[in-house]
């Protein structure tokens, strides 16, 4: 089951070391509309990691620092996929750099992309993504009664109608699934109310909160219980 975490907007790192150079992950971009989305795929951090991400223009070029703070470290290392989504930039031709770190380490240079802005919308404004880990090593799976997590899992990707998401509650909660566009916008809220601990299965219609159908495109699923919180990615084809 592959699940995911949302983190809104970009927490500043206070301090940042000389980086050195050394490749990891893959690292690319696109752009949808006026919006610019990096991709680092395989980032490899600790299982656990703590994610902090800073963001810094300096003309056409973008530095994009990543780093593990430590905080909560497990016995274990994995992949995870970050997506940072830039918007408001001016016209022309960037420059990204993508640098990891964990804990004390210098960083190191993730890799390297391109991307073309035709013209500016709005203000200058990110938004970050990242991955539930994937591809674990060193992990031992849990046991025993703190062995159920929240969990999120969407049933039908990609999808036209609607959208069947399942997630797991391991106590009883009040979730609440928010759905945001590609740029971080929040379209939908799902109130669902109190709910027991177990399965639960709710539909999307693809619709916003005032009925109308969203445009084709890529969407995130945001399921929030107390004070978890997961994220997973869902496309909506027209």
């Amino acid at each position: 089951m592959k699940r995911n975490y949302l983190i809104p907007g970009v927490v500043a790192l206070l301090a940042i070391t000389m980086p050195v150079l050394a490749l990891s992950g893959k690292v690319w971009s696109e752009v949808e509309g006026n919006t610019a989305i990096i991709h680092h795929d395989n980032g490899y951090f600790n299982c656990c990691a703590d994610m902090a991400f800073e963001i810094v223009r300096d003309g056409k070029l973008v530095n994009i620092y990543e780093r593990d703070l430590g905080t909560h470290p497990c016995y274990c290392m994995c992949y995870f996929d970050f997506t940072h989504m830039l918007d408001g930039l001016l016209a022309g031709t960037y420059t990204v750099k993508v640098w990891e770190a964990s804990y004390d380490e210098e960083f190191k240079l993730a890799g390297t992309t391109t991307f073309t802005i035709k013209a500016q919308v709005g203000s200058f404004s990110t938004t970050t993504l990242m991955s539930e880990c994937h591809d674990a090593e060193g992990t031992e799976e849990p046991s025993g009664p703190d062995a159920e997590v929240l969990s999120l899992e969407n049933l039908s990707t990609p999808t036209e109608t609607s959208a069947r998401i399942s997630y797991h509650l391991p106590k009883d909660a009040e979730p609440v699934i928010e759905i945001f566009d590609a740029t971080g916008n929040r379209i939908r809220t799902l109130d669902l109310g109190a709910q027991a601990a177990g399965d639960h299965l709710v539909v999307w219609d693809t619709r916003n909160q005032v009925g109308q159908q969203v445009s084709r495109g890529i969407y995130f699923i945001r399921l929030e219980a107390g004070k978890d919180i997961r994220t997973l990615s869902l496309v909506v084809l027209r």
